[in-house]
């Protein structure tokens, strides 16, 4: 068997599967939609990816891993708690704004999963985001940047909720509002309460 030409058509694949999923779910997408929209056959599409499941593994996968890896990178990076933060939300705002079919997808599956879409492993989801934020919160009490009494699991629910409720209505919409969400970062970090 010669294999369809390299590169081209395996990215077209995930790309036009991003989109169906993200726009009808997995049991909503057929293979035949999918080979459609990429103007090949399904043996070609089979080539790459033994099965629906695979390629909507593939897909997701595919996009965790970049998400993680900017929240990682927010962790691990030079600067105060709350300048990496900026930093780390700059760099998700960056991504989902030139991604945004795929945070659709993300979203999807995170506020509306489908009972009989594949099982995916659970670094895909929200929990290893907040457990890397709570190291970063840890961090900050360790150094004295966060009040010493702070939990570091309730620093980091509060830090990723304030950003979760508009990144979830900036990816529905389409509108992005950078200097609110840095706004918000402050207002964890500085506290709503009349100071004297």
């Amino acid at each position: 068997m010669i294999p369809p030409p390299e590169g081209g058509l395996r990215e077209q694949i995930l790309q036009h599967a991003t989109r169906l999923f993200a726009q009808r779910g997995f049991a909503g997408t057929s293979m035949r939609e999918l080979t459609e929209a990429c103007d090949c056959t399904k043996a070609a599409c089979y080539y790459y990816f033994s099965s629906k499941e695979a390629l909507f593994r593939q897909v997701v996968e595919n996009h965790a891993a970049r998400i993680n890896a900017l929240v990682q990178s927010t962790v691990t990076g030079p600067g105060s708690v709350r300048e990496r933060l900026h930093r780390g939300l700059d760099s998700m705002m960056d991504y989902s704004i030139a991604e945004p079919t795929a945070m659709r997808l993300m979203q999807r599956l995170d506020l509306s999963p489908e009972d009989n879409a594949p099982v995916l492993d659970d670094g895909v989801c929200r929990d290893k985001h907040l457990q890397m934020i709570t190291a970063l919160v840890a961090e900050g009490i360790a150094s004295g940047e966060l009040r010493e009494d702070l939990d570091a699991v309730e620093g980091a629910l509060v830090v990723t909720g304030a950003m979760q409720f508009q990144f979830d209505a900036a990816i529905a919409n389409g509108e992005w509002n950078r200097q609110r969400l840095h706004k918000t970062i402050d207002l964890v970090f500085d506290g709503i309460t009349k100071h004297d």
